[in-house]
């Protein structure tokens, strides 16, 4: 086992038999199992021990990206409108009676008559 995966398994918290034959051989990662096994039961005192005093607050700043997504909202949401209507307002408007109707005489188009000369040609 290398260094480098001895310390990731350490700092995960995993002691396996490889990461203890390691350290068996390798002060650098001896002295790290050392530090973070202190580290651990520093925080786990300070959780039992300590209480914070009534006074004590944290204030975190505002996030950064708030300021960007109300603007971006702001950009984009008049937009989306925008593209909505516009594409509402470009469907076709038919008259539904004309399709319906069958006492009008339907005359083909000239594209309607040569693909149909063209579908006759081609089936025979």
């Amino acid at each position: 086992m290398h260094c480098d995966d001895a310390a990731r398994r350490l700092y995960a918290g995993e002691r396996i038999p490889e990461v203890e034959i390691h350290l068996s051989a390798c002060d650098e990662c001896r002295l790290l199992a050392e530090d973070l096994s202190g580290l651990g039961e520093a925080f786990a005192r300070a959780r039992t021990e300590w209480v914070p005093s009534p006074t004590f607050k944290v204030t975190l700043p505002a996030a950064p990206w708030r300021r960007l997504a109300i603007a971006a909202c702001l950009l984009v949401l008049p937009l989306a409108g925008w593209a909505a209507a516009s594409l509402h307002s470009a469907r076709a408007n038919y008259d539904m009676t004309s399709v319906f109707d069958p006492s009008t005489p339907v005359t083909p188009s000239d594209p309607q008559i040569l693909a149909s000369l063209f579908l006759e040609e081609s089936s025979r």
